[in-house]
């Protein structure tokens, strides 16, 4: 207990009562603060349950994710209200989609209710719409962060937003859509000078392909056996220390201690000085879910129609949006079958005579144990040969001209990776690099014409599925043995052909970003799947580049004998042309 000196000194006032009436489908309900009754549209306070414990959470990082309209982006909204009367403070609001941030949009008018209109807020509904307090120098602002991350020049745009936006309170909407990169640099901004303790919040539905499953599956969150939430996880606390550049090296535990003491972090004498420990260097997590209907006051705004929309999206999609589903759906099921594979061996040989080479150029120059580097021989759309490169990555140029004479491919017909190691190539191989994370290329049909059948997020992302078609179509085949073993991957392990590409079937599951046709890059998809890079595979898809243009080939001039013209003619002697001496 304690004692309040002097004697005469008041006691500070209770805080108020908070009494309620729950609203249900054919009641509004009411909530009271000592006698006052909160005024509809007017007065907010968070609904009890989800709202409540996501507000008071002091988390460094929390995830919402589970059903729609569960109230996600309101009690987000709410939280920003903590820290408004903090002088210097700083709040983002991120959209991963740019009209979602602007004016006119569901997250500008509930910000307008809730930020807008609270006392001696101004509102200025630029591009970049921004809710400020003069007297308190703190402003939340809703901004985006749609960029191609994966593009050098967007990664380099992006930084330059994030640095301009630090903030002690990052909030992201539609976190799904979020790459595991852009997140862990938004939260290398996630400061200010208001004393706020510094968090990021991230709400979300379940997307199985995404790096949140991944993260949330091997801290424990997710039940493996069901993809469904562990009821015991919701709300619980965990601790979390990025060590490495991917969502599996995020290292886990139930004390920061624990954390800090695996992780081996050492700390510089600037750190020890300025008081900060290893456990210091670890954020805390909390996750929370909940079911639409805990959103009691829009069940009854909507007369139970928010629950009812969802039972309306069909059994796949319910079970996302209502049910907080992180497994895998009939959408995220590859349309590339193992039979399909199989009978690339059987399938028929095009006309093309052409004959091309692709390359996927893994490890880097000073890798002291790069991956096997297979390269792709092939005749048209069948490929004949694979020869794999075991060396030193500084010597691979020498081999790869070899390989291209030894099979007589022109160096135009070469493509190969360039986003890697690959890059150092183009100074040296006069081919056709591909950046696969460059703007996808423009297709021609068989006439010339630009055509457009598919809206692709990137060049790898269209490679992919025109190779996919390709294979459903029949028209990829090989004239190799399936069962023909090559050394494969970073071990350099002796795996079939046929094995190695049934591991890879999963690399044609499709999603959507930006509104366009995604397939996940190698970092995601090796994340996601827990397999060995898909280096093969993507050096098959490499010979989809010419087929973005349909239009007839120039097929090679058929090859004449040396002897072919001996006999059509006799020399002055009587004898063979061959014969002649020509002076």
């Amino acid at each position: 207990m304690f004692r309040l000196r002097p004697n005469h000194a008041p006691f500070p006032p209770l805080y108020e009562h908070v009494e309620r009436k729950l609203p249900t489908v054919k009641d509004r309900g009411w909530d009271k603060v000592g006698d006052f009754t909160l005024r509809e549209k007017r007065d907010f306070m968070p609904q009890p349950g989800l709202q409540e414990k996501f507000c008071q959470c002091d988390s460094n990082i929390i995830f919402l994710c589970g059903a729609a309209t569960m109230g996600k982006t309101y009690c987000m909204l709410m939280k920003f209200l903590y820290g408004m009367d903090r002088p210097g403070f700083a709040g983002r609001f991120i959209s991963m989609r740019l009209a979602d941030s602007k004016k006119g949009t569901s997250i500008y008018r509930d910000a307008m209710e809730l930020l807008g209109n609270y006392t001696n807020c101004e509102v200025s509904s630029s591009d970049s719409p921004t809710f400020a307090w003069s007297k308190y120098n703190s402003a939340v602002q809703l901004i985006h962060s749609n960029f191609n991350i994966d593009n050098p020049t967007e990664w380099d745009d992006f930084k330059e937003l994030a640095k301009k936006n630090q903030a002690s309170l990052i909030q992201v909407d539609e976190g799904s859509d979020m790459p595991f990169r852009m997140f862990t640099y938004w939260m290398s901004r996630n400061r200010d000078s208001s004393g706020m303790k510094p968090q990021i919040t991230m709400s979300f539905n379940p997307e199985y392909t995404h790096w949140t499953t991944t993260f949330l599956l091997n801290g424990g969150y997710i039940d493996p056996a069901t993809y469904y939430i562990r009821s015991e996880m919701n709300g619980r606390t965990r601790y979390v220390y990025f060590k490495g550049d991917d969502v599996n090296d995020v290292l886990w535990g139930d004390t920061a201690e624990e954390v800090a003491a695996a992780a081996g972090i050492v700390l510089s004498e600037a750190d020890r000085k300025a008081g900060l420990t290893e456990k210091d260097m670890v954020k805390s997590f909390t996750m929370f879910t909940g079911e639409a209907s805990d959103n009691l006051k829009l069940v009854s705004a909507t007369g139970g129609g928010s629950v009812a929309n969802l039972h309306a999206t069909g059994a796949t999609q319910r079970n996302i949006l209502k049910g907080a589903y992180f497994g895998p759906t009939n959408n995220d099921k590859s349309s590339i079958s193992k039979q399909m594979i199989l009978d690339l061996a059987t399938n028929p040989v095009d006309d093309d005579e052409n004959m091309y080479a692709t390359m996927d150029i893994s490890g880097a120059a000073s890798s002291k144990d790069p991956d096997a580097c297979q390269m792709i021989i092939w005749k048209g759309l069948r490929f004949i040969a694979i020869e794999t490169y075991e060396g030193n990555m500084k010597e691979i140029t020498p081999w790869i001209e070899g390989m291209l004479s030894k099979y007589g491919v022109p160096v135009e017909h070469f493509a190969f990776d360039a986003t890697g190691m690959g890059f150092f190539l183009k100074d040296f191989v006069n081919g056709y690099p591909v950046t696969s994370n460059k703007t996808a290329l423009q297709e021609y049909d068989e006439n010339g014409n630009p055509v457009t059948f598919e809206q692709y997020f990137n060049i790898r992302s269209q490679l992919l599925g025109k190779m996919k078609v390709l294979i459903e179509t029949g028209k990829i085949s090989t004239s190799l043995d399936l069962n023909t073993k090559i050394p494969y991957g970073r071990k350099h392990e002796l795996r079939s052909l046929r094995d190695i590409l049934f591991d890879a079937i999963d690399l044609f599951v499709s999603t959507t970003k930006n509104k366009r046709i995604y397939y996940l890059s190698k970092d995601e998809y090796k994340a996601r799947h827990q397999k060995n890079s898909p280096d093969l595979m993507d050096t098959l898809c490499l010979r989809a580049i010419w087929e973005l243009d349909a239009r007839p080939k120039k097929q090679p001039a058929p090859e004449v004998e040396d002897d072919a013209y001996d006999g059509l003619f006799t020399d002055y002697l009587g004898g063979r042309a061959g014969a002649v001496v020509w002076v």
